[in-house]
């Protein structure tokens, strides 16, 4: 992901460039930026440099931080301070006296880097020496040279030249553990630390999330009974602080629920697609996260009047409890109670959720006055 984000971040700064055949540049203090198809930096003397085109490439000597994006990133000349660049091909052939980090489908370090490097890409090889730590990932990774602190490498296929030593400890995350040969003369083996990969790979190294472990049916009992007890005490404090309201929009709920659930599907609609059209003018954009927080404030409230209406619908089966607000908290409760239980079953359960809050979005956006003209 880290990869993907900064070659399109490159490319973005690029695209301008693209698109003139000329290159235009600027001056402000003693640093440059320049941008164009073709960007050569050849002017002694710079500080900082910003360059972005399809062919890049850094001639001179900067002595403070090199900023490149392009196609084909060349760094040419020694840099005084660190260098940040991305690209389809990204090459170091000049000595960095600071931190580089680099991003590409194929990046080669052929130069000495004084700081850490970080280089992530499809094919990455390493043959100048690190000062200080190593961060690489790629689908193929070759070290050929000595790495001075501590290394953290992830690879499907990772390889070692005669040159390669690691001087701190080296952390290999794999597929399989124990998969990737690491000779003692790379690193000893009680500095060696082997992680199995938790990660799908995508496009060789680079991973998302491979999916968080099924919770066990106890774990997802318990999840359920907590959320019970929040929705029972909300929807019994609504009930027994409008008893009427709340009473009438569970009746209606369970006279007509597919006309319940079509207006609060309408409701949900107009404030989550209002706030996306409020913000094409630049006025109407600052509305937008008040349209959203009202449209997730709506749902919240329909799964409370929605609980509450399936237990108020379930008791109307049983004889009336003799006090009141006990027949509002135990209607508040035993909604609550099924809802949790249906959730719980595989594949229907949230959608049967999702209807029931619906419902009660329904039942809510009914009480407006304006709503029941128009409904008639």
């Amino acid at each position: 992901m880290l990869k993907k984000c900064l070659v399109t971040l490159g490319l973005l700064l690029a695209a301008p460039a693209l698109a003139q055949d000329g290159t235009e540049q600027a001056l402000f203090g003693n640093d440059i930026y320049k941008a164009g198809a073709t960007v050569r930096m050849s002017e002694p003397g710079r500080d900082d440099a910003f360059l972005a085109g399809q062919r890049v490439q850094l001639a001179a000597p900067v002595t403070g931080t090199a900023h490149m994006a392009g196609r084909w990133v060349d760094v040419d000349a020694d840099l005084g301070g660190s260098l940040y660049a991305a690209g389809q091909r990204v090459r170091v052939s000049a000595p960095v006296a600071g931190d580089v980090a680099l991003a590409g489908y194929t990046v080669s370090v052929d130069a000495a880097i004084a700081g850490d490097l970080r280089a992530f890409g499809s094919e990455v090889v390493v043959n100048g020496t690190v000062g200080e730590s190593l961060i690489a990932n790629g689908e193929i990774v070759e070290l050929n040279a000595a790495v001075a602190g501590d290394a953290v490498i992830s690879s499907r296929e990772l390889t070692f030249g005669s040159g390669a030593r690691i001087d701190g400890t080296l952390t290999l995350y794999e597929d399989v553990v124990g998969a990737t040969v690491v000779p003692e003369s790379v690193v000893g083996a009680d500095r060696l630390t082997r992680i199995e990969l938790k990660y799908k790979r995508v496009s060789g190294a680079f991973q998302h999330p491979a999916g968080l472990p099924k919770p066990s049916f106890g774990e997802q009992l318990s999840d359920m009974v907590y959320w019970v007890l929040v929705v029972w005490a909300i929807a019994a404090l609504a009930a027994l602080a409008a008893p009427v309201r709340m009473t009438d929009m569970a009746d209606k709920i369970a006279a007509r629920p597919l006309r319940l659930v079509g207006a609060g599907f309408v409701g949900l609609s107009v404030l989550t697609g209002g706030g996306v059209v409020v913000a094409v003018t630049m006025i109407g954009a600052l509305l937008t996260p008040f349209f959203w927080l009202a449209a997730a404030a709506l749902g919240a409230a329909g799964l409370f009047v929605g609980a509450y209406a399936l237990g108020h619908w379930a008791l109307s089966y049983v004889p009336n409890l003799p006090v009141p607000w006990i027949g509002r908290v135990a209607a508040a409760f035993l909604g609550a109670l099924l809802a949790g239980l249906i959730s719980l079953i595989p594949y229907l359960g949230w959608g049967a959720l999702v209807v029931l809050t619906i419902a009660g979005a329904g039942g809510l956006v009914m009480r407006l006055r304006a709503v029941r003209r128009m409904a008639g």
